[in-house]
């Protein structure tokens, strides 16, 4: 194990050391080009799946790719990909949805395609374990951090919250970044945490080490009304991976995003370095691969598959 999450590490390292440049180019070998691959911010389990999608693209192709940081997480990315800056990026349905339906903050579609589905997202409402909370509705005037504005995630939750009767009238609600609530829940100042941690976050892992917590579950009629709108939940049980007792959680497939400029010879080469090397992914991503659906790709999500990828899905048999 200590292998496993050494050699994981220096994939970070290493990737984190890459350029983050723009449109392909040359490079000193006179053949090879460059890629992109727009992650999340250090410490993610995105930024540790860019570095390991990295690695197996240099080693296996003609392209060198790099992993590239993206703080802003999906609505970053897509606008990285938008401006030639990157070409693949990690992406959570609901942010990609709001891009492809040109939905606030879009003023207009996006050609979002999808490469192919990894692992699935938790959407992890978290409060203390020696605290009277119980419900959503319990949150009314408690102090709460979730995902900045304009962030399509972050209005999903507070819609759920709305529904329970807490809006940011009667509580307080931080717009942050998670890196930053983290602290603050941990330090006591934020009663509750609603973001997407979910398998093998490096976050999580930190807070349920610090704090004894709990998973607030939802009640049927908010599931139901809250899948009915956004449409790539499930609610499942979740929380004893960290010693956590288990409580229904929204969960919604993290995928591979790619514009449908992309060429269907590079989808097709991505898409094959990464499904023929489940002993790489493995070993560089213990925590997150074993979550993968390797018969489904595509994640019942509702954008195309890129053909490139499509084909290679279709040659292989995993879909039809």
């Amino acid at each position: 194990m200590k292998k496993v999450l050494m050699f994981s590490l220096c994939l970070v390292l290493i990737a984190g050391l890459c350029f983050a440049g723009g449109k392909k180019e040359e490079g000193a070998d006179g053949g090879k080009q460059f890629v992109v691959i727009k992650s999340s911010s250090i410490g993610g389990s995105w930024y540790a799946c860019g570095a390991a999608f990295a690695k197996l693209i240099s080693d296996n192709t003609k392209y060198v790719a790099m992993n590239s940081a993206s703080p802003g997480l999906t609505n970053e990315s897509i606008k990285a990909m938008m401006d030639g800056k990157a070409q693949l990026a990690l992406a959570d349905a609901e942010a990609a949805y709001a891009a492809f339906k040109g939905k606030d903050p879009w003023t207009s579609p996006v050609a979002v395609n999808n490469l192919f589905t990894i692992w699935p997202g938790v959407f992890n409402v978290i409060v203390g374990a020696d605290t009277n909370i119980n419900t959503l509705a319990d949150l009314k005037g408690k102090s709460i951090a979730t995902y900045v504005e304009g962030e399509p995630s972050g209005i999903a939750f507070m819609d759920l919250l709305s529904w329970a009767g807490v809006t940011d009238k009667n509580s307080r609600v931080y717009r942050i970044m998670k890196n930053d609530a983290t602290r603050m829940f941990i330090d006591g100042q934020a009663d509750c945490l609603i973001y997407a941690f979910g398998h093998g976050h490096a976050k999580l892992k930190e807070i349920t080490t610090a704090r004894k917590v709990r998973f607030l579950p939802t009640d049927d009629a908010l599931v139901k009304k809250f899948i009915e709108k956004y449409p790539f939940y499930t609610s499942e049980q979740f929380g004893s991976e960290f010693g956590v007792p288990d409580a229904q959680q929204f969960i919604s497939p993290y995928f591979i995003a790619c514009l449908d400029t992309l060429p269907a010879d590079q989808a097709y080469e991505f898409t094959k370095v990464w499904w023929e090397n489940w002993k790489f992914l493995e070993e560089a991503l213990p925590s997150n691969v074993p979550y993968i659906n390797r018969n489904n790709p595509k994640g019942d999500l509702p954008f195309p598959l890129h053909p490139g990828s499509e084909k290679y899905f279709k040659e292989k048999g995993i879909i039809k």
